[in-house]
């Protein structure tokens, strides 16, 4: 194997849970880097897990952070937000296509030809 693809494989880092893959190869790391940043690592993942099941993210304001829940509603932590999210969904899903097939007009009547 070249020693360009033995560093590849060394310095490639796969979680799979999340999807990340982070090719760190070509980074003048060396070869401990995954060994020291692993608890790091692992106590970041726990965090953010952690904000994905609503854990108060702002205690000034005690509130949860949930942007990411619009992009997979599934990591919502209960059913109302799921189905807030879902809700909202609908009815921009609706709003488009009323304002696309011309059940929604510009003031004028006309149909909107640009938004």
């Amino acid at each position: 194997m070249s020693g360009n693809w033995q560093r590849f494989c060394n310095h490639l880092y796969v979680c799979d849970p999340v999807g990340l893959r982070l090719d760190t190869s070509r980074m003048r790391a060396g070869d401990e880097l995954f060994e020291r940043l692993d608890g790091a690592m692992r106590e970041a993942y726990d965090a953010m897990h952690q904000l994905e099941r609503g854990a108060i993210a702002n205690p000034d304001e005690h509130r949860m952070v949930g942007h990411y829940w619009l992009r997979a509603p599934d990591l919502a932590p209960d059913s109302e937000i799921r189905g807030e999210i879902a809700d909202c969904f609908a009815r921009i899903r609706s709003f488009a296509e009323d304002v696309q097939t011309g059940r929604i007009a510009s003031p004028t009547g006309e149909p909107f030809k640009n938004l």
